[in-house]
Parts: C-alpha cells; structure tokens; sequence
C-alpha cells in the first residue's frame, strides 16, 4: 500500500470517528389525542427532524396510549426505519416538540392546568428555558365552530405564544389576529375569518353589546343583520 492511498484511508477513518463523536441533539417529543386522522401530519414532521438529525423520545398521552394512534404511530415510524425512542425521557434534550396538540391540552396549557403528559411536560422545558413548539391540530382552527368557540380557542393559541412557545404549520386560519397584541383579553372581538356565511344561530350565540369581526368578503344573512342591529351588535370589516 503506497503513502497515498494509506493517507487517504487514515483521513476517511479520521472522519467516521469524528462523525461518531458528534453529540446527538435530542428532542423530546409528546403526542396527544386520539385522532388517527392525525397521524399523516405527525409522521411527516417527525420524519423531517430525523432527517434533519435529531434524535426523537417520543412519549404518548393517555388518550393517545389507549387509542390506536401510539400503536399506528409506532409501527409506521418502525417501518421508516426511524430510531426514534419510545417512552422514554432522554436525560439531556434541546428542544419539545408537540405535534397535532390536541384541543384538550393546548387548552390545558394555556389554563396552567398541569394534569397530563404535555402540559407537564411544557412547565418542565419553561423551567428550564428550553424551546419549544407546537403544531395544532385541525380541531383547533375548525372554521364550522361557533364563534366564540373559535375566539376562545384563538385565545389559548395566543396565551401559548406569550408563553415563548413557536405555533408552526397552518395555525389560526380562521382568525386575523389582533394587531400587536400577544394576548387576547376577555372582551376581543370574536373572529369569523375564514367562516364565509354567517347566520342567525351565529348572532344568537354571541353576548349582547358584543363586537364582531369578519372579513370584508364574509356574507351576513338578512336574518343575522336584523338580530345584530336589534341585539346592539358592532360588526368590524377586515
């Protein structure tokens, strides 16, 4: 073997052992709810941060472990070829990751409530100012919700921001948020955003003297415009 070629091969070895010797970058990951139709989006971002080079611990809520979404999960990530762990916290992690979190625990966190996997596990990664996001699931931004049901969730989404917590993905498609703000008080508007008709069992749900806000290509049925004026109702375009 010449000079060359056994150069060349200590720098290839040099390499590989150097390669090794890098410090994986751990995420913990927590994945809540029971929605199996929420599994293609989970996958993907799990796949995406392997492929980026980190290191999953994923663990399961309770809804989660007893609905066929942990097993699904599991098994597709083991046909991927992932090597993710599984239950298990690792002792050093840089970042938490939540995909599809669940309406139950994003409201959880919002609250402070901490009585479940991923609200325990937000406080601990605050505590110890590591990042964190979160991708909500579909369920949070369903545009078919009331009103106020829509305002409250847009809410706890915003409360989870000031939290220093990244929402990534299609977050709030259903809301324009309110310019500046980080939190939305009690007393905001409710959003109608993306709802493209709204009706009288809309207006009933809202509270008297209530300000509305919609976009300006938003549709009002006859029988909304009446309740709204007679209830004393503001309505704000875009």
């Amino acid at each position: 073997m010449d000079n060359q070629t056994l150069s060349q091969r200590l720098d290839r070895i040099i390499a590989e052992v150097l390669a090794q010797s890098v410090v994986q970058k751990n995420v913990r990951v927590v994945v809540t709810g029971e929605d199996i139709a929420s599994l293609p989006q989970t996958l993907s971002c799990l796949v995406a941060l392997e492929q980026a080079g980190y290191q999953l611990w994923a663990s399961f809520s309770h809804s989660a472990s007893r609905s066929a979404l942990k097993s699904a999960c599991t098994d597709a990530l083991s046909q991927r070829g992932s090597r993710a762990g599984f239950d298990r916290s690792p002792p050093y992690y840089e970042a938490l990751y939540l995909p599809a979190l669940s309406v139950n625990s994003m409201s959880k966190i919002a609250l402070g409530i901490r009585d479940n996997l991923a609200s325990e596990a937000v406080f601990q990664a605050l505590q110890q100012r590591k990042p964190i996001i979160a991708t909500l699931h579909p369920h949070c931004v369903d545009s078919a919700l009331p009103l106020p049901l829509l305002s409250r969730l847009e809410g706890y989404a915003q409360v989870l921001k000031s939290y220093g917590i990244a929402l990534s993905g299609k977050r709030a498609a259903h809301a324009r948020l309110v310019s500046g703000s980080q939190t939305i008080p009690a007393t905001a508007p409710p959003v109608a955003g993306k709802k493209r008709l709204i009706t009288l069992r809309d207006i009933r749900l809202l509270a008297t003297g209530t300000a509305l806000r919609v976009d300006n290509n938003t549709l009002i049925t006859p029988a909304a415009r009446d309740e709204i004026q007679r209830r004393n109702l503001t309505v704000i375009h875009g």
